[in-house]
């Protein structure tokens, strides 16, 4: 929960191979009522029709399902787009409330000479996976990152405590919350 609550984007993993569990829902009750972007990926979906691997994970309410395999870099490069699209639409709000927070104050002291810099708050971007025991959270770490840097076992509660990853992709910073 404080994985999700200082993330800025939220990467809710699902398992097509095992389907929707009751876990599944009340994970998604939980994303819904925190008010942060969410993405919903099925995972392990590698040979299956989308259609047929998203349909049941509609009455989530999350939105468009993602098809992907973490293990086999299926779909994840358009996970990866999807982040920075609600990265862009995040920023843009952030940057408009900054313009003018920095407009305000710059209005309010112009006798103390400096404007206040609109390009101070530039922090990595934390996106948070969150998933049921043994989705693929840890696996699809790796992947993004392009490198086995978290232990990702085919037997749940590998991981036990949330990590946070740091790592630059295209000039810019973000931290990966791999949570248990």
């Amino acid at each position: 929960k404080q994985a999700v609550a200082e993330s800025d984007i939220v990467i809710f993993l699902v398992d097509a191979r095992l389907g929707m569990a009751p876990q599944d829902r009340v994970i998604a009750d939980f994303l819904r009522k925190t008010g942060r972007p969410v993405i919903l990926a099925v995972n392990k979906a590698e040979g299956m029709s989308h259609a047929t691997v998203s349909s049941e994970f509609y009455e989530l309410g999350l939105g468009e399902p993602q098809a992907i395999s973490s293990a086999h870099g299926d779909g994840v490069r358009s996970l990866i787009d999807s982040i920075f699209e609600e990265e862009l639409v995040a920023f843009s709000k952030e940057h408009s409330a900054l313009i003018e927070s920095a407009e305000d104050l710059n209005d309010q002291a112009p006798e103390q000479g400096s404007p206040v810099s609109v390009h101070a708050k530039v922090q990595a971007m934390r996106v948070a996976i969150v998933g049921r025991p043994n989705a693929g959270k840890s696996t699809l770490i790796n992947t993004l990152l392009g490198e086995e840097r978290v232990i990702a076992y085919d037997q749940p509660g590998t991981t036990r405590d949330a990590l946070s990853i740091d790592f630059k992709h295209q000039g810019r910073d973000y931290t990966l919350v791999d949570t248990a």
